[in-house]
């Protein structure tokens, strides 16, 4: 037969809260541990520190040259033919459009193309690349580089453009592990961008002084033929300053240098030894805290047996 019995009140739940004071006692009572868990993190903390290769920032500091600042240069060659153009749809000299010409910049576009011009594959996968052979270290086809792959890398961890509002001026940086390839890559790219932009100008032009000579044939009214003429010159002239002017849409206010070797981005070993300590202790202090928290239900459980 089962005889149901009332609980013992005598016997107590264990207090298994550990309160800070408790915490610090004991840790101050294994003191040796808790500086051997902080020795222990910074230690870890600078040997990955120490093994993890250097990466150093190139930066280049520009301004967007604008459309109005050339058509201001240029108003006493053109003379009337601002308005002309406009009512005809057609562009003068200039460097476009400002904020066109930043997204061109930090478009992905622009870094696809960039990549396959410089042939930037072996270099940014280097871990894959096997250059003795010419070819990828790699058994499955699926784990070859992609030109989406190049250009995710670079758009997250190469390339960055940031505009001061105030200001207006725009800085290009480049972080990479080789500081000549940064400073190499940071210069390259807006000489590049300066040269599609124009080319894009050029071939706009040229465009418009198609459909222009298609329009003068096809009327025999003087007075719009005139208007005609001034239109193509303009867009002659366009052509002409495009070509010559090699910063047509970004004007270079400071090139990018080669970082000195001091000078690294990452990793900021000083700081990982820092947070490493830092992280040794939270550590040791969690360790304690449960071996505190232990032995009370160690006791509790042989008080009760």
């Amino acid at each position: 037969m089962i005889v149901a019995t009332e609980p013992d009140p005598t016997r107590q739940r264990p207090v298994l809260m550990v309160t800070f004071d408790e915490l610090l006692e004991v840790m101050w009572r294994k003191r040796w541990l808790v500086l051997a868990c902080v020795l222990l993190g910074a230690a870890l903390a600078a040997a990955a520190a120490w093994i993890m290769t250097p990466r150093y920032r190139a930066q280049v500091i520009l301004v967007p040259v604008k459309g109005d600042d050339m058509r201001g240069a240029l108003s006493g060659a053109l003379g009337q033919l601002g308005g002309l153009a406009s009512l005809a749809g057609v562009a003068l000299p200039g460097g476009g459009n400002k904020d066109e010409n930043l997204a061109f910049l930090n478009s992905r576009a622009f870094l696809r193309q960039f990549i396959e011009e410089e042939n930037l594959f072996p270099v940014l996968f280097a871990k894959k690349w096997d250059a003795q052979k010419g070819q990828w270290k790699v058994d499955d086809p699926e784990d070859v580089p992609t030109v989406a792959d190049g250009v995710r890398y670079m758009d997250r961890s190469v390339r960055a453009v940031q505009e001061e509002r105030r200001t207006g001026i725009v800085t290009l940086s480049i972080v990479w592990k080789d500081r000549e390839q940064a400073a190499r890559w940071a210069n390259l790219m807006i000489e590049r961008a300066n040269r599609d932009l124009r080319a894009r100008a050029v071939s706009d032009a040229e465009a418009s002084r198609d459909y222009l000579n298609a329009e003068l044939a096809r009327t025999d009214v003087l007075e719009l033929r005139q208007s005609l003429y001034r239109l193509i010159e303009s867009q002659v002239k366009t052509i002409m300053l495009a070509s010559v002017r090699p910063e047509y849409a970004f004007r270079v206010i400071d090139p990018a240098w080669v970082p000195d070797v001091k000078d690294k981005v990452r990793p900021k070993r000083l700081a990982m030894i820092v947070l490493g300590a830092l992280g040794g202790g939270i550590g040791s202090m969690l360790l304690v805290g449960w071996q505190l928290r232990r032995e009370r239900l160690r006791q509790w459980r042989s008080a009760t047996a």
